[in-house]
């Protein structure tokens, strides 16, 4: 019995030992672990880790711009937090960008000169979806009312010119409205007339270029170099994205022009869809407005159809009484010269003829009224096709513009 308690003994405190040794393997490589985690966040970035961090800053600046409109403002200190009315701040707002803080280091320059930091409610709202053409309302489809039973557009007309003014309705409120797309007319201008007041820029003091916005990490010393160096010079705070890196200079930026910027968040497919929309509803418009003096013809042409009726009908009736009165002269001349000298071939020849006459005129003027009834209906039919003609204009027009107001009400968003 002693005998096995001894070696019980042994075995157990040979257990406790492998298990003291594996515990301290594993606080071993958690020391190592630990130990390597506080290496790699105490030494510098790698040129490839600085890059990305800007990308990802870039991405969330553009974001920024999808979503508010405008570019965001600097933020004073490292706090993260914009200070728009701060004309000196030149640190990115990571926490307004919903960033870590670990983007606090980055430099940020927005143009201000240009108006890119202003909300669209700021400026004055330049793009509707009728990108400002005044449709100074959808021509009303015509009608006679003096016309004996007057005139009018049909129904189905009239409805659809009622929905094209509707779309017009839509698209002058939304005239009001300041989006995403009036702060691309802004950037636009901009691209277009960089000799801005107050622009930013990029670059020294003998070459530059202007930009939308700028950032720069001061590279794996931690400290800006060169222009990017607050105060480093009156004029310029942001150096050449593109400077090389040498023994003073480490800096990394990353720089966005006006037109890139506007390709980049989408302006320049969403001016182009919405000057495309307005467009073809101004040519569906000025079609109505063409259409509406050729729908007054149509009119103007059944009425003067019916005209033709009343004249063809009239000489009908004067055709007939010519026939008759050729008819009783004939009888009476013939009766008269049987009683006094006899019935003669001349006689007989005149009256023939003047009746025959009678008759021609009778036969000429039934056909022109066949003919004049025959344009009447002509002239009704070509109306009934204009006004289908009008229902297909309208509604395009409507569709159109509906088209337009959808976009703007879509504006930047994806």
């Amino acid at each position: 019995m002693t005998a096995m308690f001894k070696r019980f003994s042994r075995y157990q405190r040979g257990f406790s030992l492998v298990e003291l040794g594996v515990a301290l393997l594993i606080l071993g490589i958690l020391g190592i672990l630990v130990w390597r985690w506080v290496v790699s966040t105490r030494a510098p970035m790698e040129r490839s880790a600085i890059l990305a961090q800007l990308d990802e800053a870039q991405s969330a600046v553009e974001g920024f711009v999808l979503f508010q409109h405008r570019l965001p403002c600097p933020a004073a200190g490292t706090g993260g937090n914009e200070a728009c009315g701060d004309s000196a701040a030149v640190n990115l707002p990571w926490r307004t960008l919903g960033l870590s803080s670990r983007f606090g280091q980055l430099h940020y320059g927005v143009n201000r000169g240009g108006g890119l930091d202003l909300a669209p409610a700021v400026l004055a709202p330049s793009v509707s979806p009728d990108l400002n053409v005044d449709f100074s309302g959808m021509p009303v489809p015509p009608s006679d009312p003096d016309h004996d039973p007057p005139l009018a557009a049909s129904t189905d007309a009239q409805a659809a010119a009622g929905r094209a003014q509707a779309a017009i309705n839509s698209a002058v409120a939304r005239r009001a409205v300041a989006n995403g797309l009036d702060w691309c007319r802004v950037l636009r201008r901009y691209a277009a007339n960089t000799a801005v007041a107050g622009v930013l820029t990029a670059g020294n003091a003998t070459a530059s270029i202007p930009v939308a916005y700028v950032l720069a990490h001061p590279g794996a010393n931690g400290v800006f170099d060169g222009n990017n160096a607050v105060g480093a010079s009156p004029t310029w705070r942001f150096d050449f994205p593109g400077r090389p890196q040498d023994n003073d200079f480490d800096d990394l930026a990353l720089a966005v022009g006006p037109a890139d910027l506007g390709e980049r968040v989408g302006c320049v497919a969403r001016l182009g869809e919405m000057q495309a929309a307005a467009q073809g509803a101004y040519a569906a418009y000025d079609s109505a407005r063409a259409m509406q003096e050729y729908w007054s013809f149509r009119m103007f042409d059944i009425t003067a159809s019916e005209s033709a009726v009343q004249s063809a009908q009239t000489g009908v009736a004067v055709a007939a009484m010519g026939l008759g009165l050729a008819t009783a002269s004939a009888v009476i001349g013939i009766a008269s010269a049987a009683n006094t000298e006899g019935v003669t071939a001349p006689v007989v020849i005149i009256a023939a003829a003047n009746v025959a006459t009678a008759i021609a005129q009778t036969v000429v003027a039934a056909q022109a009224l066949e003919d004049a009834q025959a344009a009447l209906e002509v002239s009704k039919e070509k109306l009934q096709a204009t006004d289908g003609y009008a229902v297909q204009l309208y509604d395009d027009f409507a569709q159109a513009l509906t088209r337009a107001v959808t976009l703007d009400v879509k504006e930047l968003t994806p």
